[in-house]
Parts: structure tokens; sequence; C-alpha cells
């Protein structure tokens, strides 16, 4: 087949319709040749179910897993999200903060690393697993996220380095103007 007799918008089409590509522009220039430009959807999260995980991207939209890649992000279960509401829930008002939530975690270094894994409860109240240190943080709703975040960047930084990482086994953050240890 010539190139000349390729269907660009075709082409453009069925590029765009694979679920890891966000944005394509397929185009010809003056020479004739045919250039390809893709915008990339990335996963910020992996929603982990008993039926069927799935990758999560920034607009909660439902990604595939895959067979030849493992994306290295922040691992999600939830009680409150099953897998046939996984692809509605993050995208309406009751799920949008918990979006919100995993994109801060997701463009923080420090919290991206430090996160292990999320839980949703049935109330909706989240807790984490951590990579240092073996402590379960309640986190509670997700509002007030980056109070909640500074607060307890700042015990990491000035309490943890002083009591030890193996102190606490569980950090309440989820309540204005307190972290509670145990």
């Amino acid at each position: 087949m010539k190139k000349e007799e390729i269907d660009l918008k075709r082409l453009e089409m069925r590029i765009k319709s694979h679920k890891f590509v966000r944005q394509a522009e397929v185009s010809r220039d003056l020479e004739g040749n045919i250039n390809v430009s893709i915008q990339q959807n990335r996963p910020i999260a992996r929603l982990l179910s008993t039926e069927k995980d799935v990758y999560l991207d920034e607009e909660g939209n439902q990604l595939p897993l895959s067979a030849l890649y493992t994306a290295h992000v922040l691992p999600v279960t939830s009680s409150l999200v099953t897998s046939d509401r996984a692809s509605s829930f993050f995208q309406d008002s009751v799920g949008l903060a918990y979006l919100s939530l995993l994109r801060y975690i997701e463009k923080d270094p420090f919290w991206n690393a430090q996160l292990a894994h999320m839980d949703i409860d049935q109330k909706g109240k989240v807790s984490f697993l951590t990579q240092v240190g073996d402590q379960r943080i309640e986190f509670g709703k997700p509002v007030h996220v980056p109070e909640k975040f500074r607060k307890l960047f700042i015990f990491y930084k000035e309490v943890m380095p002083v009591v030890g990482w193996d102190k606490y086994s569980r950090l309440n953050v989820e309540y204005k103007d307190q972290i509670i240890c145990e």
C-alpha cells in the first residue's frame, strides 16, 4: 500500500481507540511523510479487586492491565468501590475527592515514594500503609489533604528521628490540629 493511499483520519481514529492513548494526531507533511503525535494516558493508581484489577488515570478512567508492562503506581483497595462501579465512582461527586487525593500523592515525590498501599473502607475513610516504617496512617475522609500531609510530614521530620521509626504502629491525622499515635 502506498502512503498516499493511507486514510489518515481512519488511522488516527484507530490509534485513539487504544485505552492508553489520550490524544492522537496523524498528519502528512509537505514531503509526504506521515507524522503521528501521541499523548499517552498514564495510570496513577491500580484498583485491586477480587474480580478484575484495573489502572486508573488522572481523570478517573479505567485502563486495562498489560501483560508486558506493570506501572509503578499506588495500589488501592476498597470495600466502597466495586469493580463494576469503579468507572463511574472516580468521576462522580463523591469519588472526585478520592481521585484528587490520588493525584496529590502521584505529583508529590515524597508521598509517592512513601505510601505503599491505600485502602478506602465502607465509611469512605482512607488509610495508608507505608514503605518506610511499619505504620498504618489513618487519614480519614479525603478533605483538607494538603494540611493532613503537611502535619504528617512535620511529624516524620521532627518526631520520628527522635523516637524511632518502630515506636508507633498507628498514626491518625484525621482530626484538625492533632496527630494521634499508638
